[in-house]
């Protein structure tokens, strides 16, 4: 089953095609590796960019949350 950190960031995501509009599945992984995808419809290259690299940081932003929250449970 894995962490949390890893069912969100590998969590399919929907996202329109910039191109078409067509709903893209992406993944949060895809985003923080910047990676780039193919629009089933119309063959567009979608790249994944985080030009402030905020998304490179969020699997230990989630991880620290989950581990606040469960502290203050037990």
């Amino acid at each position: 089953m894995g962490s949390l950190t890893d069912q969100l960031l590998h969590g399919d995501q929907d996202i329109p095609c910039p191109e078409c509009g067509f709903g893209v599945w992406i993944r949060l992984s895809e985003v923080v590796a910047e990676c780039a995808v193919l629009c089933p419809v119309c063959r567009t290259r979608v790249w994944l960019r985080d030009g402030r690299g905020q998304m490179s940081n969020l699997g230990a932003v989630i991880e620290s949350e989950v581990e606040q929250l469960l502290k203050g449970l037990l």
